[in-house]
């Protein structure tokens, strides 16, 4: 199938730079389904639009504005095949997006994170069509919009869920990045803002917000963090002030908390609420603690059949699982007993940059892994 989806090119690139060079963060769509108060993005418009297109037999939109396609299955009381996608990105770039081919890459902003992910999601119907394939189960294809431009925004996976009517019987999520990827457990992780401000006219006050944060960051660091069970406390960004010769009146920690362990990662959360009220007392200064993500660690397993048969399909195509843990959608499926794992689609580099880039061989490949994790799914574990 790698060999053949060549003959695919123009439909697997041309759904990628169409959808690429919609930007993700531009204007909003009222849908047809909802209240004319409600606006989704661009993007998630084209990719509805392109589902259509594309022969899907269904296209709706949920409640939240999402798009979802349908290819209906010989067998339609089987539970849904779920392909979805992020159609995000963390990049936005002031004007125009044009992707480029050159060398054999194919070149723009947002290319890896995650216009080729959901190109990849978006080609599905058509790829099928093409090579003969038809299941048994139904598939669900679906792009989740406003994900990825702030933290909190998570969230909105978790929602997307509890608005299906059915759950899946198996979920493939679909990454830009990178090729041979495989995420089927989750670490439980906190990303979180500490927010100092200055207490204005009171006395003994401390003035500096940076001086704050620098207390609070030597606590921090402080924290006995275990190496068993695998255990991190990462202060990744701190920004305060405005000017040179004034003391900032703000500033504010960015700190991710990381832990295979539920109970590790709370006994280090409530050490972090007793440093911040420690410093809110001592130094008299206002401290918030604002949570973006927090989510629990759960995990497919090794030996589940959905598990076994993308590893099988990887290694097919001359892939190397690469298997690590993850912080993101795939939690919430997971933790509500639907069978999930996460795959990159392509190899490329300069992620969340301007010249992010993707090797346009690798695109087949990474086709050709997802109808084939597709097909083993429909045989081996939506069969009940």
């Amino acid at each position: 199938m790698e060999s053949s989806l060549e003959g695919d090119k123009e439909l697997i690139l041309g759904n990628l730079i169409l959808l690429g060079e919609v930007p993700s963060y531009a204007g909003t769509w009222q849908s047809d389904d909802e209240t004319a108060s409600t606006d989704y993005s661009v993007r998630a418009r084209f990719f509805a639009e392109r589902l259509v297109e594309l022969g899907v037999d269904e296209c709706t939109t949920d409640p939240l504005g999402n798009p979802i396609g349908l290819i209906k299955g010989s067998d339609p009381g089987r539970a849904p095949i779920l392909v979805v996608a992020e159609l995000d990105s963390m990049y936005a770039p002031p004007g125009d997006i044009h992707y480029s081919i050159k060398d054999g890459l194919i070149s723009g902003p947002g290319i890896m994170d995650n216009a080729v992910g959901a190109a990849a999601a978006l080609s599905l119907p058509d790829v099928l069509r093409r090579h003969g394939i038809a299941t048994k189960a139904p598939i669900m294809i679906a792009g989740i919009a406003n994900t990825m431009r702030d933290a909190k925004n998570l969230t909105l996976f978790e929602r997307f869920i509890d608005h299906l009517e059915i759950n899946p019987c198996a979920v493939i999520i679909v990454k830009g990045g990178e090729l041979g990827r495989l995420n089927y457990f989750s670490n439980a992780v906190v990303r979180a803002d500490i927010v100092c401000e200055r207490r204005q006219d009171e006395k003994g006050a401390t003035e500096d917000m940076v001086v704050v944060a620098t207390a609070i960051v030597d606590h921090l660091l402080a924290i006995r963090v275990p190496t068993r069970p695998q255990t991190a406390l990462t202060v990744g960004m701190i920004k305060a002030g405005y000017k040179y010769g004034d003391p900032a009146a703000q500033a504010r920690i960015g700190l991710e908390l990381r832990s295979v362990s539920n109970e590790v990662l709370a006994d280090i959360s409530s050490k972090i609420l007793g440093i911040i009220d420690l410093v809110r007392y001592e130094m008299r200064v206002d401290v918030t603690y604002d949570v973006a993500v927090e989510l629990g660690a759960a995990n497919l397993g090794w030996e589940h059949p959905l598990t076994r048969q993308a590893v099988a399909v990887m290694r097919a195509l001359d892939l190397e699982p690469d298997v690590y843990p993850s912080v993101s959608e795939l939690y919430y499926f997971l933790k509500r007993g639907i069978p999930a794992i996460t795959i990159g689609a392509a190899l490329g580099s300069d992620y969340h940059q301007e010249t992010a880039n993707a090797h346009v061989d690798s695109l087949y490949r990474g086709m050709a892994q997802l109808v084939g994790i597709v097909m083993a799914i429909d045989e081996e574990v939506c069969h009940d």
